[in-house]
């Protein structure tokens, strides 16, 4: 026969203790502490009868503010950033210049070309003048031979009737010849005036092309706005040197614009003039815009979206959320002035038969349909057929220190 020793009193009065301390939150779990406080009174006319209605299955994207031209000016040639006349924040119009980029060697390459260019104008216009005195020596040259052709035909008449010897008519001949080979040589002079002339001309536009080249390269040094705009970025300051193809400034020209990445799988979901809505980040509506622009290429698994701007000034980048429809659910929606918001609780009026409870729900977005404008969407907390009633002073906080 085995002994059992009996339990003792103080330590059975504990265990059932405890177990009645257990049993009251299972005991609150079987009910649903719905009922915040009755309200006493309330006015028929406010009843609202809770039902689902298709809205918009909105995704919150974020977006940033920018322009929808950015125009990068970068530096062309190479050198130092001798003047950077804007800084961030300036506006600036088309073709203002914003900085100069120079080299002592860019301008003594243009001042050697253009002293080049001078000097070949004066040989080009020695030859010019020198291939104009050739026609003249070559008429004077062709007079000569003239004469001497009619002094050797007379000789010659006169030879054959016997009144000059031959040593006289070779002597006329021999002057017959030199004048001969005097035009010939005029007549060379000539071509080679008019060929020196023409190189000389050559060598001068050479010169001046090159000194209008090394003109150009110095300008490119010349950074100018390519449209109106506001600087929102000038990286390089004054003074660095800068290598060609360095940003220099940057401008935002263009209408404002929002620009957002969607995945590629809601493309189907927009289309251009679709309303967009602007949201704060608790999912309030602030404005509305609509789609301008859908850009046809995929990047990454994501496109490019554009839509209009507010009409507010922003910084170039700044971020705003969006609301973007990707399609139809059902939900619950109820007008924004039934809720009362009580240490950022949000609370409803519910009619049970001949009483008003107060209830907390869970918010959900802000809502705009056709039948329901200002509405929220109640995520918890109402079903469709439940009947509220309008508080008296919407959305204003009741008496905290109430007890209940």
């Amino acid at each position: 026969m085995t002994y059992k020793k009996p339990i003792p009193k103080k330590f059975l009065t504990a265990l059932i203790g405890i177990a009645i301390i257990a049993a009251f939150p299972l005991a609150s779990c079987e009910k649903k502490p719905e009922v915040k406080h009755a309200v006493a009174a309330y006015n028929p006319a406010t009843k609202y009868t809770v039902t689902k209605q298709s809205i918009n299955s909105n995704k919150t994207i974020t977006a940033f503010y920018t322009t929808s031209d950015a125009a990068v000016l970068r530096a062309r040639i190479g050198g130092t950033l001798v003047r950077l006349m804007v800084d961030e924040g300036d506006y600036v119009n088309q073709g203002q210049t914003l900085a100069i980029i120079d080299e002592e060697r860019y301008a003594a390459e243009v001042a050697a070309g253009q002293a080049n260019a001078a000097a070949m104008q004066s040989a080009a216009s020695a030859s010019v003048a020198s291939s104009r005195a050739a026609p003249a020596q070559l008429a004077a040259a062709r007079a000569s031979a003239a004469l001497a052709q009619a002094d050797y035909n007379r000789t010659k008449s006169l030879f054959d009737q016997g009144v000059y010897a031959q040593a006289r008519l070779d002597q006329v001949n021999a002057a017959l010849g030199v004048a001969n080979a005097h035009v010939a040589i005029a007549q060379s002079g000539v071509a080679a005036a008019n060929a020196s002339a023409n190189a000389a001309r050559a060598q001068a536009q050479s010169a001046r092309s090159n000194a209008a080249i090394a003109q150009a390269v110095r300008a490119q040094g010349r950074i100018t706005a390519p449209k109106a705009g506001r600087v929102i970025t000038a990286p390089v300051p004054q003074g660095s040197v800068v290598m060609p193809g360095e940003v220099v400034v940057a401008v935002a020209a263009g209408q404002p614009i929002i620009r957002f990445m969607a995945p590629e799988q809601d493309a189907a979901h927009y289309r251009l003039g679709q309303s967009i809505s602007i949201v704060e980040n608790d999912g309030k509506i602030i404005g509305n815009t609509r789609i301008s622009k859908i850009y046809p290429n995929a990047q990454n698994g994501q496109i490019q979206v554009e839509v209009e701007s507010d009409g507010t000034e922003h910084f170039d980048g700044e971020r705003v959320n969006l609301a973007v429809a990707t399609g139809q659910r059902e939900a619950i929606l109820i007008p924004s002035n039934y809720i009362i918001l009580r240490q950022n609780i949000a609370y409803v009026r519910l009619l049970r038969g001949e009483m008003v409870l107060e209830i907390p729900i869970g918010r959900g977005q802000s809502v705009n349909t056709n039948t329901l404008t200002n509405a929220t969407e109640v995520l918890s907390g109402l079903n469709a057929g439940d009947i509220l009633v309008a508080p008296s002073a919407p959305n204003q906080p009741q008496n905290q220190n109430k007890r209940h």
